[in-house]
């Protein structure tokens, strides 16, 4: 969960590069302007309680003082949120010059297999819906069925959506002594099972589980995904009440009536997402379905 999170923290930090320079450098030059203003008001204010000593009372002169340490924090506040802000900047900066960071590295590989999956995936298109396609031998442990033709096989993302039930151990106990005591031991125990009750509910919501990398044999009728366990999954094409697809992301969901949804990404899931359109809807589909919209730019590109 914190590499998920630290990755998406990375992917934010990246949409900077698509921002003009103005946009990038914006708000820490807002900040950082900010914050001059304010320290020059607090100077100006403190030199003006200097000027007036002689004139003014004592709450009067306090009163002028604490306004310019007022101003100052505020000065201050803007000037260390500046920091952040120049960060990001650099950092786009950095990248603009191909020069990355670990975290931004596998990004960058990430969007470039991907980029090179989106061509992969329109080539198969073309060739499914020219007819010029031919099946391939099938995995030696996988067995197909009669008149299933295998399409091709590659490695995907894979995550199914469902809850879970989840126990958590409840505090309880008999305490004796001081009541300031019992009344700090009753509210650590609330405490305490009020938290775990909150992890438990998190653990147990819908999500997006079993999150990892499948062989995905692709045939003419369905899906087959063999999980890290060894555990082979077919999912039928026909089966599925809908598929919700994204070629430019490289994802498709299949929801089913009498199983968890699917996800599938990646390579692997690019080239279910053509198939499925194909099985289910045929040249039809492959020339008209939304989802395969940007595979369809790719291959109109090179005759623009």
């Amino acid at each position: 969960m914190a590499s998920l999170r630290g990755k998406l923290s990375t992917l934010k930090e990246m949409e900077h590069d698509n921002y003009s320079a103005w946009k990038r450098h914006r708000p820490w030059i807002f900040r950082v302007a900010s914050a001059l203003l304010f320290f020059c008001a607090s100077w100006l204010l403190l030199l003006n309680a200097f000027s007036l000593t002689n004139t003014i009372d004592n709450t009067a002169l306090a009163g002028m003082a604490f306004g310019s340490i007022i101003l100052f924090g505020v000065g201050l506040f803007f000037l260390m949120t500046s920091f952040g802000k120049m960060r990001l900047a650099w950092r786009a900066f950095r990248r603009s010059k191909g020069h990355y960071t670990k975290s931004e590295m596998v990004i960058v590989n990430e969007r470039a297999e991907l980029a090179r999956a989106q061509i992969a995936a329109a080539q198969l298109a073309g060739d499914l819906y020219d007819g010029t396609w031919r099946p391939q031998d099938p995995p030696w442990d996988v067995v197909t069925e009669s008149n299933e033709l295998v399409i091709c096989a590659a490695n995907a993302n894979y995550a199914r959506f469902y809850g879970s039930d989840v126990t958590y151990m409840q505090s309880s106990g008999f305490l004796m002594g001081h009541p300031t005591f019992v009344a700090v031991g009753v509210l650590a125990m609330a405490w305490g099972n009020r938290t775990r009750r909150t992890q438990a509910e998190a653990l147990a919501k819908e999500q997006w589980r079993e999150q990892q990398e499948v062989l995905a044999v692709i045939t003419n009728h369905r899906v087959i995904c063999r999980r890290q366990d060894g555990v082979w999954l077919s999912f039928y094409f026909h089966g599925a009440s809908s598929m919700d697809i994204d070629s430019s992301t490289g994802t498709m969901i299949m929801q089913f009536p009498d199983t968890q949804p699917l996800i599938l990404g990646g390579t692997g899931g690019l080239y279910a997402a053509v198939a499925a359109v194909w099985a289910v809807r045929g040249a039809h589909g492959l020339e008209g379905h939304p989802g395969l919209a940007y595979l369809r730019s790719l291959e109109e590109a090179p005759s623009a």
